[in-house]
């Protein structure tokens, strides 16, 4: 038999063969493919029924199983981690308004070298040089503790919310309980009593002393208040506030404010409309000295605040103001009145701000600032201020702090300031002291 006629049989043999082993590892594949796709349908019928038992809110809180059969995970992808929860003091009211509270203890002291009667800023009425009797004095207190409560309650699609916020620098002795905060908030309008819109206390570089920097303000007034947005970063906001007790009208105040978009700089325009008026005043002989009078006092303010690095910033802020003594702190009287006609004279002055403050270490920051007042020296108000010994010509003051937080909720500071007043005829005074400060936020 040759070996052609040999080989055949085997050839179609092996060939049957390789057909058999092939159609079974077929068969075998189709039927792994059937029971992966019905594990898959198993899946989801059991996710079917935990949607319809399970409640909403438990679902969330559960991680439910998955018909991946092979993952395939990329070493390039970023890992999600969960953010921790802050702790809150938080509570709902019987009404159902989220609650908030926050606050802080803080005890302050101070060594005065020179300066006012009190712990702290009090620039505008240090002691002149011919009548020093403040200096080289110790003082202490923890009256500046704050406590507030902020509201929250979406109700029938409007936002509705409040603030109450309290201090303990209140009454003569500055001992009692003081209203800071007290408003209540419907969509964009606002009711009540905040910080005034004519301010901008976010462009102020920071201040140890609790009575704020020469050259701002932080007046809290009732008010009645709107505000808007222009786009995503321009917001402006208009208001009537309270201005001076014997005002007839409420002082009328304005506000835009640009956010620059990359988040390292803000800037705002803000003005001031309001009254200044006097009253009718008798001498002790029952004659007239001064007669029911009015004017119009206005103001204008630009503020900036700028961000060089992750660790620097700096911030600016000038307002000019004539006939107001209300919405700045520091300033003269709005007004004198002309002992000949009984017309008013209405103080003028221009205010400034500017400091930068430095991050040393995610602990650790410093700030190095100035503030002045200069009163229009060659007015009518300015002539009839000349012998008046609380009235200033120019107000100077410079300051340097740096704070620690060891533990986010603690912070200790350390500030030094020095400060002078004059006075239209040339008297002066100084502020020369040191304070510290420690206080624990919660």
């Amino acid at each position: 038999m040759s070996l052609t006629l040999i080989r055949k049989p085997f050839i179609v043999k092996g060939l049957a063969l390789s057909i058999a082993i092939f159609m079974m590892n077929s068969a075998q594949a189709a039927t792994e493919q059937e029971q992966i796709q019905q594990l898959r349908d198993e899946v989801k019928e059991l996710r079917a029924l935990l949607e319809q038992y399970v409640p909403q809110s438990k679902q969330k809180n559960q991680v439910l199983p998955t018909a991946t059969i092979v993952a395939n995970t990329s070493n390039t992808q970023p890992v999600q981690k969960e953010s921790p929860q802050k702790s809150s003091l938080g509570f709902h009211s019987s009404s159902g308004a989220q609650v908030q509270l926050y606050g802080f203890l803080r005890g302050d002291a101070s060594y005065q070298a020179k300066g006012g009667n009190g712990i702290f800023n009090r620039i505008n009425s240090v002691d002149l040089e011919a009548n020093e009797k403040n200096s080289d004095r110790f003082y202490s207190t923890a009256t500046v503790t704050r406590l507030g409560l902020d509201f929250k309650a979406p109700v029938e699609g409007a936002n509705v919310g409040g603030k109450l916020e309290v201090d303990f620098r209140g009454g003569a002795s500055n001992d009692t309980i003081r209203i800071r905060h007290a408003y209540m908030t419907f969509n964009d309008w606002l009711f009540g009593q905040t910080t005034s819109t004519f301010l901008a206390t976010d462009v102020q570089p920071e201040m140890l002393d609790f009575n704020s920097p020469l050259g701002i303000g932080t007046y809290r007034t009732p008010m009645v208040r709107y505000s808007g947005k222009i786009n995503s970063d321009t917001s402006y906001a208009v208001a009537l506030e309270k201005g001076n007790d014997d005002n007839r009208a409420p002082a009328l105040t304005s506000k835009l404010k640009y956010d620059f978009a990359d988040g390292n700089a803000t800037t705002s325009v803000r003005t001031l409309l309001t009254e200044a008026r006097s009253k009718v005043a008798f001498d002790s002989n029952n004659q007239k000295i001064s007669a029911n009078d009015a004017d119009l006092g206005w103001g204008v303010a630009i503020g900036a605040k700028y961000k060089f690095t992750d660790s620097l910033q700096a911030m600016i802020d000038y307002s000019h103001v004539k006939g107001d003594s209300k919405f700045l702190l520091y300033t003269n009287n709005a007004f004198n009145v002309n002992q000949n006609n009984f017309g008013l004279n209405l103080n003028e002055f221009d205010a400034l701000t500017l400091g930068t403050t430095y991050q040393i270490t995610p602990k650790m920051r410093s700030t190095l600032a100035y503030g002045a007042m200069f009163a229009n020296d060659n007015n009518d108000f300015a002539k009839q201020a000349f012998a008046d010994a609380t009235q200033n010509k120019t107000l100077q003051q410079g300051w340097w702090n740096i704070m620690y937080s060891p533990v986010t909720p603690i912070t200790f500071g350390l500030e030094y300031i020095y400060g002078e007043r004059k006075t239209f005829n040339g008297q002066k005074g100084k502020d020369n002291r040191v304070g510290a400060m420690a206080r624990y936020n919660f």
